[in-house]
């Protein structure tokens, strides 16, 4: 694998709450985009994927055999990582009400395993084409799903950027399970909101297929961000999968 990756605070927010994290040797790539005042936002998406860290590093999923026993390990990792954040922030008083996305992919025998909460995406890049994996948590997709608003006007809605599902809210933290076949020189990427707000598919796309390296190519589709306005952090994960 070729593996970049990159968290910005972008042009306009005063700190970055966004967090990524890469377990290379165990083929698990995650991403976190946390919400709370008094900068608990960071608290949260850090703590989040450490747990999420300390869940596979005592639970090492090698003995994974089927897509339902992924999906459950998924389900039991959320579930851990939720009850941590709660008691996180029931311990100190200014991380009350602190909340975060989780998006996570693993690599495993040929396919990609996606998980998310919150509108933090994962898209997969394949034969020229790029294809959102994950389904946002936002009130604006339900709107869309129930044909409400088309999503042209969900773009410029004014509550486009309310999630309906948190790591560490009261309300449903239940991720969707998604897998997809991958091989050789298939892309994978992961980002926050602060990139997909900025620069739309099309674009995303282009920039993931400019570059080989692909350090490079999380560097580009952060600047392009942040040259669109950069009103968000911005967060990254690149990969190339170079078997298969």
């Amino acid at each position: 694998m070729k593996i970049g990756y990159l968290t910005d605070r972008g042009r306009r927010r005063p700190t970055n709450e966004d967090a990524v994290k890469v377990l290379e040797k165990e083929k698990f790539f995650m991403l976190a985009d946390g919400v709370g005042g008094n900068r608990s936002g960071e608290v949260a998406s850090q703590s989040a994927l450490d747990a999420m860290e300390k869940f596979i590093t005592h639970n090492p999923p090698e003995w994974l055999e089927s897509r339902d026993e992924v999906f459950r390990y998924f389900r039991a990792a959320v579930n851990y990582v939720n009850h941590y954040i709660i008691k996180l922030s029931e311990a100190r008083p200014q991380y009350s009400g602190m909340a975060t996305t989780l998006a996570f992919a693993y690599l495993r025998d040929g396919d990609l395993y996606v998980a998310n909460v919150g509108d933090s995406r994962v898209y997969l890049i394949h034969n020229g084409m790029i294809q959102q994996i994950t389904e946002d948590h936002t009130y604006v997709n339900d709107l869309v799903r129930m044909g409400a608003i088309t999503r042209e006007e969900a773009q410029h809605h004014a509550r486009k950027n309310v999630i309906t599902r948190a790591i560490g809210a009261n309300a449903n933290n239940e991720p969707d399970c998604f897998s997809v076949p991958v091989g050789r020189g298939d892309r994978i990427l992961l980002c926050s909101d602060g990139l997909y707000d900025e620069i739309d598919d099309e674009s995303i796309l282009a920039a993931v297929s400019r570059f080989d390296d692909m350090v490079m190519c999380a560097e580009d589709l952060v600047a392009m961000a942040n040259e669109s306005g950069g009103n968000d952090n911005i967060s990254v994960i690149c990969v190339e999968l170079m078997e298969g």
